[in-house]
């Protein structure tokens, strides 16, 4: 490990576009937003309606979409649960690639500048980024819940009863800090850990220490970054079912699943 490499708590800038720095949480950005794209045109390519014909990659995206479908659908049913589909797969996919980009070879030791800059930074690393997304989320909250009840229905269902509506208000906005630095903070400490992982490695001379040291490292940012994403993605979606609920599920479940066969493009069954 390079002398000159060193724990910074905030994105350092590596240039401005105008007034606009860009910095290296920003850059990986693109980065991360450029690999989910290539990824999903592959995708798109290998998903056929015969799963056999898709291969391992084409079965492997079809587990992942299919999973989430079922995990939206559940928790806030047919109806519900497509809508937010899109938000909820999309935060999942997209932390976890940020929090996986963490291992490639190169984020956080390619140094640039004068000052020794990391050229890349994993995009989940950075507080900006997580608030910005937690902010997203608890903009959704709030108009799913608008959608579903009308603005004067939203504020009767923070404020019943009455009194507790200034905790629901910062209860509320308590969201947008706690989902943010939950996963900055998680994020950041599994950067820190890799860092001194590594260090040590280098540090002890024992022949199996440098090679199996890095891999238990490795395989605790991997599991500790999917559990992040998808915690992420489960409050977003638990949030959101919270804020909307007594609007759908008031209507009957044979209406329900008629409705879902009918947006399937499939007749509903006699027996429905």
């Amino acid at each position: 490990m390079k002398d000159d490499m060193h724990i910074v708590l905030y994105a350092e800038t590596l240039f401005h576009i105008g007034p606009i720095p860009i910095t290296n949480s920003f850059f990986m950005m693109i980065v991360v937003m450029a690999l989910i794209l290539l990824v999903g045109i592959l995708a798109a390519k290998r998903i056929t309606e015969n799963p056999k014909t898709g291969g391992r990659f084409g079965a492997t995206i079809e587990f992942l979409v299919g999973f989430l479908l079922n995990l939206v659908e559940t928790t806030g049913g047919k109806k519900l649960g497509r809508k937010m589909f899109p938000l909820v797969s999309g935060l999942f996919i997209f932390i976890l690639f940020a929090n996986f980009s963490g291992l490639l070879p190169g984020v956080g030791s390619i140094m640039v500048g004068k000052d020794h800059v990391p050229l890349m930074r994993p995009p989940t690393a950075d507080l900006n980024m997580t608030l910005a997304m937690s902010t997203t989320t608890f903009l959704a909250v709030q108009y799913f819940g608008i959608r579903a009840h009308g603005v004067g229905g939203r504020l009767k269902h923070m404020a019943d009863p009455a009194f507790i509506f200034p905790i629901e208000v910062i209860s509320e906005l308590s969201r947008i800090i706690s989902l943010g630095a939950r996963l900055f903070g998680n994020v950041f400490a599994g950067e820190v850990l890799l860092g001194v992982g590594y260090a040590i490695a280098n540090a002890v001379k024992i022949a199996v220490v440098p090679v199996l040291l890095p891999v238990v490292f490795i395989g605790l940012e991997v599991l500790f970054g999917t559990i992040q994403a998808l915690v992420f993605a489960l409050l977003t979606l638990i949030y959101i079912f919270l804020a909307a609920a007594g609007h759908d599920d008031e209507e009957p479940l044979e209406h329900q699943e008629r409705e879902a066969h009918a947006e399937d493009g499939k007749p509903a069954l006699a027996g429905d």
